[in-house]
């Protein structure tokens, strides 16, 4: 995917560049719209090679975090049990009951 970004990015720029000074420039003798079309070819051009270098270097990076995945060791089984659940925790419930902040008055130094 990057070198494909790599190429287009490139085909962008070249034919911004042609496209142009020769059409534009020499062809109907507007230089101003001949550097609006070159320079908007140039930069789109550098967008799909900064992607591509983007995408690059995810994927170097992926490379290197499946290689470190691989040479780490495995955790060791450990015959420890688990922390006991918390009492909120009871019957998979997740949420907290409030109960015990039935009554509960905010005051203005809280």
């Amino acid at each position: 995917m990057a070198k494909l970004l790599y190429s287009i990015g490139g085909v962008l720029i070249f034919a911004g560049l042609i496209s142009g000074f020769l059409y534009y420039g020499w062809g109907e003798h507007a230089w101003g719209a001949a550097f609006i079309v070159a320079i908007s070819g140039f930069l789109s051009g550098i967008i799909f090679v900064a992607l591509g270098a983007i995408i690059e270097r995810l994927d170097m990076n992926a490379y290197y975090l499946e290689e470190i995945l691989h040479r780490t060791p495995a955790p060791p089984a450990s015959d420890k049990p688990r922390p006991a659940q918390h009492s909120y925790l009871k019957n998979n419930n997740r949420k907290t009951s409030l109960e015990a902040l039935k009554g509960y008055k905010m005051d203005a130094k809280d």
